[in-house]
């Protein structure tokens, strides 16, 4: 006897037949049902439209770029752009890890960009990884090859089987996720930080490309992130195979930020995790093809260290610079660049005035220089080696030499100098002629000279913080021209007065100008309101007849004549003048006594010495100085005359000292001014109690004690406590 006996066993109900309204809403919901499958579908592969196009570019980069995205590569690369492409198909194929210093604005980024897209397209690598400096580089970076798969038409054409999905999407991410192709799921990923190309059938006239029934590109992954542990460690997909893949072609664009490069402690983490997790992304046992493009920012950052061979092999670091090799004649770049210089002065820079020096002198000027780019230049400019002096002349060559030669002066070279990037810092956000609270004395310099009058104020607090509060030339200016060369001024003295001879002139101007500056007044925030206490006047130009106009002016009382008196080598300033009689000495000062009526003032170059430390100071720390204003490009001129001279240490007889050398065919006069209110300070009673200059920094003259200037900052901050 069965367990179940014929008499349990009963007949399965029948379903109930299904009324009208359910027949209904059945076949409404199997009409949507596919009418839904067939909006996700994107149907079949067409033919590519040019397979020998195609196959042309599959195995070079620099092809690939300009055939498809000719609007983004439409210069004529030059042998640098060869080489960088060399190199990345050497990494591509073979496998390696290349590092490559690229003038800045050579298109790193588009062709990193464009070869993660090309290696993708042609199933070169199986997970191509992009990293950029930051999170928001890497998204861009992605942005963009969706954006090319989508809208390049001729890769739309050559490329049906990645650009038919792309377009499909419109770039909504979520219509990837339920993507079909003839009735089969695609498997498609389009997010911010990865693409996942979609599973589809391969192109019908496009042969070799076979992974069994499926386009060899399809599962193919381009991730992209910034450089971060985080970043980094997330770089693995899987399938739904269950496959899990990792990079195995990687390019890390420009990887350095302007914050790493100046941070010790950020360029020794970016070369770790270049070393060592970037390196590791491939997983165990396995080895990664990487190549790096990049700029070097300063001597000594991470990007300088990659590409020195001698210490860091692993990346076969290359160096290009803008100009193969400089002009021979830089002195005569610096005639062309006081023609350049006032014509982007103007208020619409007109650069011909420039290209007529340029095009009279180019073979003086070209000497010896080759661009590496020679297409690369403005249409308004006649070549590159003249866009690449230009750029010298307006960023400086501090940061020519770095970002667009990748051979950056080392920090014994650039110590020694001031730069317009420092002293745009400087500005102190104060309008013209209003000083700072504790400022108790205004002092002034004028530079005399054939053609005009420099002049510059400024004040002083108690513990020398001070601060440039105006500064102007005799005649001034048009307002439209922010830039001009000393010898060839728009309004001359002899414009002023056309009747008198050069020295007649130079006398109407001093008695004109000084009128002037004793009328002028300078507010402090705090209400006071304070006048000139000092002006020092240039007697190197002509002193008697500087003397003269000092002796006889109405202000005779504020007036001094200047002059700069550089000691003997192996001397001591208080030393030299130890002994003699009568006369005044005073700090790194001297008025020696008056002969025939005359008083006038020896200046120590040391002065200079005070107002480069004084102006590498942070701002608003004691005993910085500053410069009026907000906007640094109104500072232009002033700036260049504060950079004009370099310091040089020199010792002789177990004395060192700086001496300053003059910059060829460069104004100093604003520098020279700065100076004199310095010493015009100083002699109002300004000081700075026994302190004395030593190479090593600021020195205690008792005791012998050496302080540093930052640990006169820190007393001084202990003493405000």
């Amino acid at each position: 006897m069965t367990l179940f006996g014929s008499s349990h066993l009963r007949k399965a109900k029948r379903p109930a037949a299904l009324g009208k309204y359910d027949r209904k809403r059945e076949a409404e919901r199997r009409r949507q049902a596919t009418q839904s499958a067939s909006g996700r579908d994107i149907g079949t592969i067409p033919p590519c439209a040019d397979p020998t196009r195609r196959d042309s570019c599959e195995r070079n980069l620099l092809r690939f770029c300009t055939t498809y995205n000719p609007e983004t590569f439409c210069l004529p690369w030059s042998d640098d752009h060869k080489l960088a492409g060399e190199s990345i198909e050497q990494t591509t194929f073979v496998g390696a890890l290349l590092a490559m210093a690229l003038a800045r604005g050579s298109g790193k980024t588009s062709l990193c960009r464009m070869a993660v897209l090309w290696a993708a397209s042609y199933a070169h690598a199986a997970y191509c990884f992009l990293l950029g400096a930051n999170w928001t580089k890497g998204q861009e970076a992605i942005e963009a090859i969706q954006t090319w798969m989508r809208t390049l038409p001729a890769y739309a054409e050559d490329f049906p089987e990645i650009s038919v999905a792309a377009r499909y999407l419109r770039g909504q991410a979520n219509r990837a996720g339920g993507m079909i192709c003839c009735g089969e799921p695609a498997f498609a990923h389009w997010e911010k930080d990865r693409i996942v190309l979609p599973r589809v059938p391969h192109p019908p006239n496009v042969e070799g490309l076979l992974k069994g029934p499926w386009a060899k590109t399809s599962g193919g992954v381009i991730g992209a992130a910034g450089l971060t542990a985080e970043g980094i460690r997330g770089a693995v997909f899987a399938h739904p195979d269950g496959r899990s893949i990792r990079p195995d072609l990687l390019l890390i664009d420009d990887p350095q930020s302007d914050e790493t490069a100046a941070s010790p402690h950020g360029v020794a983490k970016l070369l770790r995790l270049l070393n060592g997790a970037v390196l590791g992304m491939a997983g165990p046992g396995r080895s990664i093809s990487a190549f790096m493009p990049l700029t070097v920012n300063r001597a000594g950052d991470a990007a300088d260290k990659i590409l020195d061979r001698k210490t860091n092999a692993l990346w076969r670091g290359i160096r290009t610079g803008m100009l193969r090799s400089m002009p021979k004649n830089l002195a005569a770049w610096e005639a062309y660049y006081d023609v350049y210089r006032a014509c982007m002065g103007q208020t619409i820079p007109d650069l011909k005035p420039a290209n007529r020096h340029y095009r009279k002198h180019r073979k003086e000027l070209d000497e010896g220089a080759e661009a590496s780019w020679p297409a690369r230049k403005k249409p308004e400019e006649i070549s590159a080696i003249q866009h690449a002096m230009d750029l010298r002349c307006t960023i400086g060559e501090e940061a020519f030499s770095s970002e667009y030669q990748n051979a950056p002066r080392t920090p014994q070279q650039t110590s020694d100098l001031l730069t317009t990037d420092g002293l745009a810092s400087r500005l102190n956000q104060l309008d013209r002629r209003v000083l700072a609270p504790k400022v108790q004395h205004v002092t002034c310099h004028v530079d005399v000279g054939d053609q005009i009058l420099w002049w510059t104020a400024a004040g002083w607090q108690p513990d020398f913080t001070g601060q440039v509060a105006d500064y102007g030339t005799w005649p001034e200016q048009p307002a439209a021209v922010r830039y001009f060369p000393k010898r060839n001024p728009p309004r001359k003295l002899r414009d002023l007065y056309p009747k008198a001879g050069k020295e007649g002139a130079v006398l109407a101007g001093l008695t004109d100008l000084v009128e002037a500056l004793a009328k002028l007044e300078f507010r402090r925030e705090d209400g006071a309101v304070l006048k000139l206490g000092k002006i020092l006047i240039d007697g190197r130009y002509d002193r008697d007849l500087v003397m003269a106009f000092c002796r006889r002016s109405p202000h005779a009382a504020l007036l001094l004549p200047a002059m700069g008196f550089a000691m003997p080598k192996g001397r001591e300033w208080s030393g030299y003048f130890a002994g003699k009689e009568g006369g005044q000495t005073g700090f790194h000062w001297r008025i020696p006594p008056a002969k025939d009526g005359g008083r006038y003032v020896l200046v120590d170059p040391w002065w200079k010495t005070l107002a480069w430390e004084r102006l590498r100071v942070s701002q608003g720390d004691p005993g910085c100085w500053s410069i009026f204003g907000r906007k640094p490009g109104e500072h232009a001129m002033l700036f260049d005359h504060y950079c004009s001279e370099k310091p040089i240490w020199t010792v002789a007889k177990d004395l060192g000292k700086y001496e300053w050398e003059l910059a060829p065919n460069r104004d100093n006069d604003w520098w020279d001014n700065l100076i004199g209110c310095a010493c015009g300070a100083s002699m109002l009673g300004v000081a700075i109690p026994g302190i004395v200059v030593r190479r090593s920094g600021w020195a205690a003259a008792a005791a012998g004690h050496t302080v540093s200037l930052a640990e006169m900052q820190q007393a001084s901050r202990r003493g405000k406590g």
